[in-house]
């Protein structure tokens, strides 16, 4: 969260436009489908029976789940070697692009801090030039702190339930949208509860946006 802090400190927003803040994993960079590539290379192999990887990756010989302690390691040493691999998300750069016409947009992403420069080079590369925030655990805090910066609408898009459930806590008034990239991971995860919307593609997304801008 010091981290997250320090970085906010630098982006600058005007002070006439909503604000998007939106993730980067499963929501503009495709996330599940390369760990799955990267996991058999460690003699793993992750099976999604809920959208958590605690419990779903498991030893190819033993189908044993990995013990949640490696977890970190694992997800180090996967952005050490993928994370300018990661595909972007059919239509994250168009739409982006769309609503950066009339909004300012943050990408806020649970990276560790290690890879966030490299993260950057790639979203740039793909055309995505917005600040971007590395930061860790539940989101609402960091998304509070960014309330400070501004009194326009917040917009806060996002794959996982939990951030919502954060958000909803800290910054209740900001419009919640839910949109999971990978299908298979769409079709097995419910709508958040805490998310006023889920869309299914980036189309929708910024129908969403247009429509919550233009009503209130």
């Amino acid at each position: 969260m010091k981290f997250a802090l320090e970085q906010l400190k630098t982006v600058s927003l005007t002070s006439s436009r909503p604000l998007i803040i939106s993730d980067a994993d499963e929501v503009i960079l495709h996330f599940s489908n390369l760990l799955s590539q990267y996991l058999l290379t460690q003699g793993m192999y992750v099976i999604f029976t809920s959208y958590n990887l605690e419990g779903n990756i498991k030893y190819i010989d033993t189908d044993k789940p990995v013990d949640s302690g490696l977890f970190k390691e694992l997800i180090d040493d996967y952005f050490e070697n993928n994370v300018e691999k990661q595909a972007v998300v059919k239509g994250a750069v168009e739409h982006l692009g769309n609503l950066s016409e009339y909004c300012d947009i943050i990408i806020l992403t649970n990276i560790p801090h290690a890879y966030a420069d490299r993260r950057r080079t790639k979203l740039a590369q793909l055309g995505i030039n917005y600040p971007m925030i590395s930061s860790s655990g539940p989101k609402g805090p960091i998304m509070k702190a960014i309330r400070k910066k501004t009194a326009e609408k917040l917009i806060f898009i996002d794959d996982i339930s939990h951030h919502h459930e954060s958000v909803a806590q800290h910054v209740p008034e900001a419009l919640r949208i839910q949109f999971i990239a990978d299908r298979q991971l769409n079709k097995l995860e419910k709508q958040a509860a805490h998310s006023h919307h889920r869309c299914h593609e980036w189309s929708d997304i910024e129908h969403v946006i247009k429509g919550y801008l233009h009503d209130t």
